[in-house]
């Protein structure tokens, strides 16, 4: 909304051009509501999928302005939705932007490419940028402001900036302590934010099949505090994991294994405490922890049968709390 309200030179219009850009900024995400009553991996496979590509960012624009039209003609007042389209496709290309920042991964060059794009600067939920840019784009709303405008997208700008510094300060800080601590060379490293902060980071170390969990806290200039933890055995592939779970290669599940890798970008293994469940491992309440946040049960006995996906978000507290100890600088190694 905000860069619909920053582009609108008339002032009586930007509360038009702001309506649109809700819209087209909300629409994208209208693919959460593609569901299968038989297929459990349907949604997951399509959210963030064609809704949030480059290629049909038109269409969102298209139907953004054509809402925001609506909306007023229902108030008897006639605004013409092609004068919309614009600062609705802005502000539908910023949602796109947005979510590439995340680590969740986003088709953005869909159709021409199933990569999902995720650049692992920010958390997908981040209070200290969500709260200030929402406080300015009220404020643009409510006073047809673009120094409101401007401000909150100057501070996503800043805020991101810090992110990408954080990261990579992460990244810097775990490539020394492999070195320091002789560690097996690393065949795959991730660096991720945790939940809600750019304090503290997920890094994922691979070795000889083994994904560990490192925290990273990235506090003051020169100030950085690493915590190694848990570990866990990685599938290679997804052959390898049909494989390990006695699947044929051509079963319906066998083939929920390749999407299912495809959506955790490779980072599977079977869960810990649940061997019937293959886990995506990029994720975890506490950083140093393997707790996959979801996964998918396989039944190799009914391998014709689409898998189960499952969640494992319940219990959260002593994840919480633990997470805000390592925010703080009070957390110790498990070892």
């Amino acid at each position: 909304m905000a860069i619909a309200v920053l582009i609108t030179r008339q002032p009586k219009r930007r509360r038009q051009a702001a309506l649109a850009g809700l819209a087209a900024g909300l629409l994208p995400d209208a693919d959460v509501f593609l569901r299968s009553a038989t297929d459990p991996l349907f949604n997951l496979q399509y959210h963030r999928h064609f809704t949030h590509s480059l290629v049909f960012s038109p269409v969102i624009a298209l139907f953004g302005a054509c809402i925001a039209s609506s909306v007023y003609a229902a108030f008897k007042k006639q605004v013409d939705w092609r004068t919309l389209l614009f600062p609705a496709w802005l502000a539908g290309l910023s949602h796109l932007f947005c979510d590439a920042w995340t680590s969740y991964g986003t088709q953005i060059f869909w159709p021409f490419s199933s990569w999902r794009v995720s650049l692992d600067w920010i958390s997908i939920i981040d209070p200290l940028l969500t709260v200030p840019l929402a406080a300015c784009v009220a404020l643009a709303v409510r006073y047809a402001s673009i120094r409101a405008a401007r401000t909150g997208l100057i501070w996503a700008g800043i805020y991101l900036t810090f992110c990408i510094v954080q990261q990579q300060r992460a990244k810097s800080a775990l490539n020394q302590w492999l070195a320091d601590n002789h560690q097996p060379p690393a065949e795959r490293i991730s660096i991720r934010p945790s939940i809600g902060n750019a304090i503290v980071w997920r890094g994922l170390v691979v070795s000889d099949g083994i994904c560990r969990a490192v925290a990273i806290r990235c506090g003051r200039p020169g100030n950085t505090q690493l915590i190694p933890g848990q570990s866990s055995p990685m599938l290679a592939s997804p052959e390898a994991a049909a494989a390990d779970f006695g699947l044929k290669p051509d079963s319906v599940q066998a083939l929920d294994i390749a999407r299912f890798y495809h959506f955790s970008d490779g980072w599977i293994g079977r869960c810990p405490g649940v061997p019937d469940v293959l886990a995506d491992l990029r994720y975890s309440n506490v950083p140093d922890e393997i707790k996959p946040l979801w996964g998918i049960r396989l039944t190799p006995e009914a391998a014709d049968r689409h898998v189960e996906f499952l969640n494992f978000r319940s219990g959260q507290t002593p994840s919480i709390n633990r997470l805000w100890d390592m925010m703080k600088g009070t957390a110790k190694s498990r070892g």
